[in-house]
Parts: structure tokens; sequence; C-alpha cells
């Protein structure tokens, strides 16, 4: 289908957003939505502090807990940016949101290795942090999918650990700089027409391989690997450089055997859940990831 109307004219006002993304301007904190407690936390590991950012939905005392990585870095955004998606996920869903800061400016090769080390701490502290051991899950859009799905990729293969969703939001699964030689198409076809030029960041496995922490390319992962990831929601946007990886993936996890629900948004683009808050679609995304986190 045609992009949105309302997208479409945003870029004519912005036209240099085409490659340089869409800046995202958060509401007033007044005006965003509500959740019962909001805590700005430091795990240590090492020589880092990691900064966290705790939501919690209510005045329960235990909660399920979702492990949120958001977007940006190599793709515009950060912590703040997606602050609104993480209170409404945790209000519509009932779920304790920790989302990790996980970016160090000129550290790019920790990126990983703080994403590794912020859920390894959670998952051994989640008793004391208010959450359900049994109820983890893990997630996020853009280059936070990536992570998340690495993460469950070593946790499975190195912690006997499992989670019990992963949330794929518009994901980038092959971390490289292809366009033209990329064997998805959709990488050529928007590349630099909605938010995303590739040549303009570094997308590099070099940029964030860290020997600290293994890295599990999730396409050269064994199908009996990829069996055992859990329940994952998949989302993709019609008009994204990334539509066609995120659908393989996701058909590369139906075929073996996992349980998978896709959706795709049509006549969207990458980072729709933060760039145009109040939309249709913004707020679609948003209630399905909270009906599949509850279901």
């Amino acid at each position: 289908m045609p992009i949105h109307l309302y997208i479409e004219q945003y870029f004519r006002q912005f036209p240099k957003a085409r490659q340089t993304g869409i800046e995202i301007k958060n509401p007033p904190l007044d005006k965003r939505p509500k959740v019962f407690r909001i805590e700005e936390r430091f795990v240590k590991t090492g020589s880092a502090e990691i900064p966290i950012r705790i939501y919690t939905p209510n005045e329960e005392e235990k909660h399920p807990v979702f492990i949120f990585f958001h977007g940006g870095n190599l793709i515009p955004g950060g912590i703040e940016t997606h602050d609104v998606s993480c209170r409404l996920i945790c209000s519509l869903a009932g779920y304790k949101v920790i989302a990790v800061d996980y970016c160090t400016p000129g550290r790019e090769e920790k990126m990983l290795s703080h994403c590794y080390d912020a859920t390894k701490w959670i998952v051994d502290h989640v008793e004391e942090l208010g959450g359900l051991p049994n109820q983890l899950a893990i997630g996020g859009p853009s280059i936070g999918a990536h992570f998340a799905a690495n993460i469950v990729l070593h946790f499975i293969l190195q912690e006997n650990i499992r989670f019990k969703k992963q949330v794929l939001h518009y994901p980038i699964i092959h971390f490289d700089q292809q366009i033209k030689d990329s064997p998805h198409f959709s990488r050529a076809l928007f590349n630099g027409k909605y938010g995303i030029d590739l040549s303009l960041h570094s997308l590099s496995l070099s940029n964030i391989k860290d020997a600290s922490v293994s890295y599990y390319a999730p396409f050269d992962v064994k199908n009996e690997v990829l069996a055992q990831m859990p329940p994952t929601l998949i989302f993709t946007a019609e008009y994204d450089p990334f539509c066609d990886e995120g659908e393989e993936f996701a058909e590369l996890l139906k075929q073996a055997g996992v349980d998978v629900k896709h959706v795709r948004f049509d006549g969207n683009v990458h980072g729709f859940m933060q760039n145009f808050p109040g939309s249709p679609d913004f707020m679609r995304g948003h209630e399905l990831t909270a009906e599949f986190l509850m279901n």
C-alpha cells in the first residue's frame, strides 16, 4: 500500500530526515502515559556502571519482567526517546519494564557486552527487583532487537537460562553495511528514502564485537538451537530497509518450530513506535505487544 500520508508529509517538510533520521520529540512529562513508579539505577559490572530505568505498573509486590533494549546509537535514538514506549508497555501489559541504557559514547564495541552484563545482573537479582523469575521476557526495537536475539541465543548455549517471551520490533538481523549487494531487497529499495541511510552509519560487527561476550549471528545458528528460542513477536514495516530480513527471520524461526507471531505494518517505516506518537499504528503496535506479553 502507499506510505501513510502523515509520514510522506513529514519527509516533505523535513527532506534531510530521509537520510539522517526522524527526530523524536517526547511529549512533556505530564503528558506521558502514567505508571506507578520509575526508578533510575546502575548495574555495576567490573569497571563499568550501566544505567537502567525500572518502570513498575502498580503496587503489587511481584511482576513479570520485560528487559528492554532501546534502538539507537548507530541509528538515532536512546533510552529517553523510548520512554513513552516503555511506559505504555508497562501500563498496558502489567510488566515491570527494565530499560538498559547500553550506549557508551566513543565505546560502541561495549554495547553488546553492556546489554549482556545488564541482563545477567537482572536475571540474578530479579526477585530483589520485584520480578517473577519464571516470567522473564526480553526485546526491543531496531538494533535493540538484534542485541536481544543475540543474548537469548547466548543464554541458550552458555547459561541454560530460558526467557518466556521475545519481542523484536523492526529488527536488524544482518549486522552489516550491505545495501545493493544485500540478499535482502528492501535494503536497496528503501535505503536513504524513509529515515535510514546505511551509508551514514557504522553498521559493522567490528563495532560491537567484544572478547568478553560471545556473538551469535542469528542467520548462522543451527535449527536445533533456534528451536529453543521462546515464543517470539516480530514487527516489520513495509518501507523499512530491514523489512525483508525481519520477515526472513520470522520464517526461519517458524521452520525451526518456534511459536512466532509476525505482523507487517503496511504503509509504515522503521521506528514507527517511537516516531509518530498517537498515530494508529503507534497504538496498535503497543497494544499487540502488551497482548502478546500477557497471553
